[in-house]
């Protein structure tokens, strides 16, 4: 069967401070871009996942994610319905700090951000009141956006530790153990663990546990599968563990997560 056609997203060329943009998609990409802008990113309805030179990242539903200018990045939403909202800012870091961001991260939901986007959209056609709200919000993002979720992986650069990810990928529903990830590539242990952590930054059950809860993210949305169902797809067998790891690493229960969809 021949692959679906996903769509290539032509992104904005002209830009200006304060900018917002909400559009509705389906499934498509970008090409890798970047903009004169620093830009915070919120889907909804959908994941949508982001690839840069920074790491792979996963921007689950109703969350935000913070781009810095200049950064070489693209969008790849996976979904058939996706509310995209997107906002540029001209960010100077001495004034706002945001610096101990980085150059991309990942927050969770914020109901006082989603309503001043709202409030930006209805009411900033009027340019003295956008003049203050936008400076008002650039004072507030440092208090509204506080630490970043760990939600990106860097990839491996080696040929062998990219067949190591594409076990993982394809094994993510089966017991994945260094032994067997050793096994598969001909690595000693240690070796395949030492190599792994030096380069994607982060130990391989962590890339594992990553990988496991973003393709939770993508089963979540379909309203016809259980949690339990959920968690034996995903290659954990106890709700409760599952529950626990999806709260830590996207920062509410997968329940909450599955209810904001809606």
């Amino acid at each position: 069967m021949p692959k679906a056609y996903i769509s290539t997203l032509d992104c904005a060329k002209v830009i200006e401070d304060g900018d917002i943009e909400i559009r509705y998609f389906g499934q498509f990409n970008t090409e890798i871009h970047h903009h004169e802008k620093a830009q915070l990113i919120s889907p909804e309805m959908s994941a949508v996942y982001l690839y840069s030179e920074k790491g792979s990242f996963c921007i689950p539903a109703r969350h935000y994610a913070y781009v810095d200018a200049h950064v070489k990045h693209k969008l790849i939403s996976r979904s058939p319905n996706l509310k995209l909202k997107t906002i540029f800012l001209d960010l100077n870091k001495e004034k706002y700090p945001t610096a101990h961001w980085g150059n991309i991260a990942i927050f969770s939901p914020s109901n006082l951000l989603d309503n001043l986007l709202a409030f930006g959209v209805q009411h900033w056609s009027d340019k003295e009141l956008k003049e203050v709200g936008l400076a008002s919000l650039k004072k507030m993002l440092a208090h509204i956006l506080i630490s970043p979720l760990k939600l990106h992986a860097q990839p491996p650069k080696s040929e062998s530790l990219l067949k190591v990810v594409e076990y993982i990928t394809q094994s993510i529903s089966e017991q994945i153990t260094v032994a067997s990830l050793s096994q598969h590539v001909n690595i000693p242990e240690r070796t395949l663990s030492r190599q792994f952590k030096k380069e994607t930054d982060i130990t391989i059950f962590q890339f594992i546990k990553l990988s496991r809860m973003q393709l939770a993210l993508e089963l979540l949305e379909d309203q016809s599968l259980h949690i339990s169902e959920i968690v034996y797809k995903i290659g954990y067998d106890s709700i409760p563990t599952f529950s626990n790891l999806f709260k830590e690493l996207i920062g509410i229960s997968p329940q909450r997560y599955r209810q904001g969809l809606l």
